[in-house]
């Protein structure tokens, strides 16, 4: 999210989610704050959350499977992240 993005689109977000909100976000590491803080207390968050992230990572892992099948795995995968910067 951008740094002062719309409240008004900010506090529809948090009422989708049942984010209480502990004091008004202005930048992303409020976001981020208010987030973590409900996290610890709201159940369907964390279970939101953990769906997310093994999403992610089934994904991942399809698409590098796809990728590299039958080449050496390991140097492929660092040769393909290292030309987009991200190793």
């Amino acid at each position: 999210m951008k740094e002062g993005c719309q409240l008004g689109e900010s506090f529809n977000l948090y009422k989708m989610n049942k984010i209480k909100l502990s004091k008004i976000p202005k930048t992303d590491l409020d976001y981020i704050e208010i987030y973590a803080e409900n996290l610890k207390t709201n159940p369907e968050l964390f279970k939101q959350q953990k769906m997310l992230i093994d999403s992610q990572i089934k994904s991942s892992r399809s698409f590098f499977q796809n990728r590299f099948k039958g080449k050496d795995f390991k140097t492929e995968a660092r040769i393909y992240l290292g030309e987009r910067g991200l190793i």
